[in-house]
C-alpha cells in the first residue's frame, strides 16, 4: 500500500466518523436527549478538525491532493423513525433507542480502533 493510499483510507474513514457523529446527534435530538446530542456534536467537531488537519498535512508535505470518496450516510437512524414526531417518543422507546445508539457507537469506535 502506498503512502497516498494509506492517507486516502484514513481521511475517508475520518469523514465517515464525522458523518456518524452527526447522525448520532440528530437521533438524540429527535428522542429529546439534548445532552447526548451535544456530546456527539462535540465529537463531530473534533473529528472534523482532525480530518481537516490531516488533509492539510498531506497536501503540505506531499504537494498533492487526496482523492475524497463519495461515502453514503451511515445507517444510524432507523427508517421507521421518519414517520413519527418527537412527541410520539415514549420512555420505553427512548430507553431502547439509547441502548441501540450506544451499541452502534461502540461498534463504530471498535471498528475504528
Amino acid at each position: 500500500m502506498t503512502v497516498e493510499e494509506v492517507f486516502t483510507k484514513l481521511v475517508n474513514h475520518m469523514r465517515e466518523g464525522v458523518m456518524t457523529h452527526g447522525e448520532m446527534a440528530r437521533a438524540y435530538d429527535f428522542i429529546g436527549l439534548e445532552g447526548f446530542a451535544r456530546m456527539h456534536d462535540y465529537h463531530q467537531c473534533e473529528e472534523k478538525q482532525g480530518y481537516l488537519c490531516l488533509l492539510h498535512y498531506y497536501s503540505c508535505h506531499s504537494h498533492k491532493l487526496l482523492k475524497i470518496e463519495e461515502i453514503p450516510l451511515p445507517k444510524i437512524i432507523p427508517e421507521t423513525w421518519y414517520k413519527y414526531s418527537t412527541t410520539d417518543v415514549d420512555n420505553g422507546t427512548k430507553k431502547g433507542a439509547v441502548k441501540e445508539l450506544m451499541e452502534k457507537w461502540v461498534q463504530w469506535e471498535r471498528a475504528t480502533k
